[in-house]
Parts: C-alpha cells; sequence; structure tokens
C-alpha cells in the first residue's frame, strides 16, 4: 500500500510540474550535490550528517519595506574521508503591499494581488560558521513578479462559495548567482542575487542539529524528526490559500506553485512517520 500511494504521488506532482513548467513554478523541493554518490552504492556508510533549519521574516527589498518570509533548509552527509553529499532548499516570499500581508484574510470582494518569489535553483556551497556568518548558502536563483487576479464567488449570504485565480509570472532573473547569509549573531540574513535589490529581514528559527531529519516537517518541534499527523493537519487547515489570500505558508507549498493544494497534501500525507 505504501508503495502504491508512493507512485500516486509520484504522478501527482508529476502532472502539476508539467502543468506549470512553462512558467518555471514548480521547483525541486530539495537539489542534491554529488547525486552519483546516492544510495545503489550499498557499501557507503554515513560517518557524519548536520542539518539546518532557518524560517524568517523579510523585511526589505534594496530600501524599500516589505513583508513576507523565508525557508531554507540544509543537509550535509560525510560518507567517507574524501566523499560528502549535500542537499540545500531555499525559497522567499515577499510583497510590497503594505495593505494585504502575504498570510491575509479571505476577503469577498475581487482583487489583483502582487508579490514577488526566489527559488533556490542549483545549491552550490551550504556552511556554517563562515567568517562573520552562522549560515553560508550560494548557487542560482529564480526571482519572479507575480501577478495574482482573484474572482470570489459569494451566495446570498454573502459566505464565499468558490473562488478562481488567475496568474501571470515575469522573470526579474533566471538562474542568476546568489548568496544566503545568515549574520553570525543568527538574528538577521541578507540574499544577494545578481540584477535585483539585496533582500534581508530577521530570522526568527535557526536550527542546527546532527539528528536524521524529514524536510516535508511543517512545525518547528525540535523533538520530532518525523512527519506528523499535526503537518498534515496544518496543511489541511490552509488547503486553498495563496500569497494575499488566505493562511498561505511556503513552508506547506512543497511544489512551490504559490498554493496549497492536493499535491501538497498528498505529499505530507505519503511522508507521515516517514
Amino acid at each position: 500500500m505504501k508503495k502504491l500511494i508512493a507512485i500516486v504521488l509520484v504522478a501527482i506532482i508529476a502532472v502539476s510540474a508539467l502543468s506549470l513548467a512553462a512558467s518555471a513554478y514548480a521547483m525541486p523541493f530539495m537539489h542534491w550535490k554529488d547525486f552519483s554518490d546516492m544510495p545503489g552504492n550499498s557499501h557507503r556508510t554515513a560517518l557524519q550528517q548536520s542539518f539546518i533549519r532557518m524560517d524568517g521574516l523579510v523585511t526589505k527589498s534594496g530600501t524599500t519595506n516589505v513583508t513576507g518570509t523565508i525557508g531554507a533548509q540544509s543537509r550535509t552527509v560525510v560518507l567517507n574521508s574524501t566523499t560528502a553529499r549535500q542537499g540545500s532548499s531555499a525559497t522567499l516570499v515577499w510583497t510590497t503591499n503594505t495593505s494585504r500581508a502575504i498570510s491575509s484574510y479571505k476577503t469577498r470582494e475581487n482583487f489583483t494581488y502582487t508579490f514577488y518569489t526566489a527559488n533556490l535553483v542549483n545549491a552550490s556551497v551550504a556552511s556554517l560558521n563562515v567568517t562573520g556568518t552562522s549560515f553560508f548558502l550560494n548557487g542560482t536563483w529564480n526571482v519572479y513578479q507575480v501577478s495574482t487576479n482573484f474572482t470570489i464567488t459569494t451566495n446570498s449570504a454573502g459566505d464565499i462559495t468558490g473562488f478562481n485565480r488567475n496568474q501571470n509570472a515575469v522573470a526579474l532573473a533566471t538562474k542568476a548567482y546568489g548568496e544566503l547569509k545568515v549574520a553570525s549573531s543568527g538574528n538577521n540574513f541578507t540574499l544577494t542575487i545578481t540584477g535585483v535589490n539585496a533582500l534581508t529581514g530577521q530570522v526568527h528559527v535557526q536550527r542546527i542539529t546532527t539528528k536524521m531529519f524529514n524536510p516535508f516537517i511543517v512545525n518547528n518541534d525540535d523533538g520530532v524528526a518525523t512527519v506528523t499527523k499535526a503537518d498534515v493537519a496544518s496543511i489541511k487547515s490552509a488547503y486553498g490559500s495563496s500569497p494575499g489570500w488566505g493562511n498561505y505558508d511556503q513552508r506547506m507549498d512543497y511544489n512551490f506553485n504559490y498554493k496549497v493544494d492536493i499535491c501538497d497534501l498528498a505529499t505530507a500525507a505519503a511522508n507521515v512517520n516517514a
């Protein structure tokens, strides 16, 4: 049964990725280096591993005040004295709209919402305690400006009965070099990407550990190492949300298509207690 669920899940995600490929929305959740050193080489045994997870708030784009969120995580596994495998993921979503945050109430009126995204396309190096930083991550990034037209349907009592969203994305930078730096104090971060304004903000969670991890965990409970029913319930409560409409959380948007949908719910459900 677990294998069947996995096959169905892969099919769902593949369809989602193909339908969004023209706009370059869907991206891999984790970006692995040295993929050839993956399981299949059964004689390789991990000698050491480290994991870092960082969540924060985006507050500035250049000198402009913005509101938004950032999520980044990276794992390094040392297989032997000369072989290491590393995977990293990082996404940012922000807006200059001061009247409607990324996570906002579901309005009953039609509206247009503009937000921006930055997504790590290919990670190069992830390091801890580089001079002046507690966490350093570089690689290539895609940056988009996304405009969404929301059409809301209500009944005679004013209750929301349906909605439609039409998104249009414009590339501001594609496969551009960028560096994410978390200050040695761990209190703030800076992301510089070639061709776009630097993004800065505050770190509210930074966790470094050597134990096993699951990238699909939503909560930040340090005592939990697996996806739980609580994670699935959190995604269910955000189901149907998008930036600017509903309690959207980028940690729940695994395929990064700017909405929490069936693919995200199925992904979390398939990884419960995994």
